[in-house]
């Protein structure tokens, strides 16, 4: 039922625990695509030893990550597309929960449990009255709460035609450039269950950029975003990231996305430092929790 698509990518030390974690599923009705992304370390060799008929490899040249997802989907038997990242690991009861998920919402095409760090962070989540319920207004809520990540995920195979595939044109954020579309198109479905590990510590993770046209950030357009809550997620990422690259002193990609903004406002900026300044000062004095 499931299609179970693996982006790999010099992921030697971590490819055998992730794979095992989709094996060990309660739920087995699936196949497993890895697609070997021009791989240079022995990444191939430790799933060529993993014995099990549902497993595909298929290999690629060096391409980037959305390639080798959309391979996956092209390649995919299943109309259920399932993604999990080459270093990350399913719980047991991961697709157990989206085949319930399905049962209370069985006309969506788009569903997404929770996921927590390997690392213990702790995550901000909104109070809700069910378990498993419908994201109302996506752009509203991910500002406070991060509602998808690409190991949680499931997507009905017919959605991609609607809304396009990944972009290869992006090696930064080419995943939430993907989750709005979806979510400007389809309803999404959540679940509160925590069925996945985001494992920071895994070998081979992305920083920021220094390529910014290449990152899905500064390839915005404002002037064609008519809905506010949008416009407010969009401006909030940017501010974000131009935070980040400050605190890397990266002082010329911060200008570079300031400047590729002009009519989003520096004053604007300023008074979100402002804010961030003041949420970091409350919280160090336990005047915020």
């Amino acid at each position: 039922m499931f299609s179970v698509v693996i982006p790999l990518y010099n992921k030697e030390l971590s490819i055998k625990n992730t794979i095992q974690s989709v094996l060990n599923q309660s739920y087995q009705n699936f196949e497993i695509l890895i697609i070997n992304d021009g791989s240079v370390d022995g990444s191939v060799d430790v799933v060529k030893n993993i014995k099990d008929e549902r497993i595909r490899l298929i290999h690629q040249n060096n391409q980037g990550v959305s390639s080798a997802r959309n391979k996956g989907i092209q390649e995919a038997k299943y109309e259920w597309i399932a993604f999990l990242d080459g270093d990350d690991l399913w719980e047991i009861n991961h697709l157990e929960e989206v085949i319930k998920m399905m049962k209370v919402h069985p006309t969506e095409k788009v569903y997404v449990t929770s996921f927590q760090y390997s690392d213990q962070r702790k995550m901000y989540k909104h109070k809700r009255n069910n378990s498993i319920f419908k994201i109302e207004n996506y752009f509203k809520e991910v500002i406070k709460e991060e509602l998808i990540w690409t190991s949680i995920i499931v997507v009905h195979k017919s959605c991609f035609k609607e809304v396009g595939l990944f972009n290869i044109k992006f090696n930064r954020g080419e995943d939430l450039d993907l989750w709005s579309r979806l979510a400007k198109k389809f309803k999404i479905v959540k679940s509160s269950q925590v069925t996945a590990i985001y494992r920071v510590d895994a070998e081979n993770r992305t920083t920021l950029s220094k390529d910014l046209e290449k990152c899905h950030y500064y390839n915005y357009e404002f002037n064609n975003i008519s809905d506010i809550d949008e416009v407010k997620y969009y401006k909030l990422f940017l501010f974000n990231r131009v935070f980040e690259y400050l605190l890397l002193k990266d002082f010329k990609s911060a200008k570079i996305l300031l400047n590729r903004y002009s009519e989003v406002g520096k004053i604007e900026f300023i008074y979100f430092l402002v804010n961030l300044f003041c949420f970091v000062l409350l919280k160090k004095l336990k005047l915020f929790r």
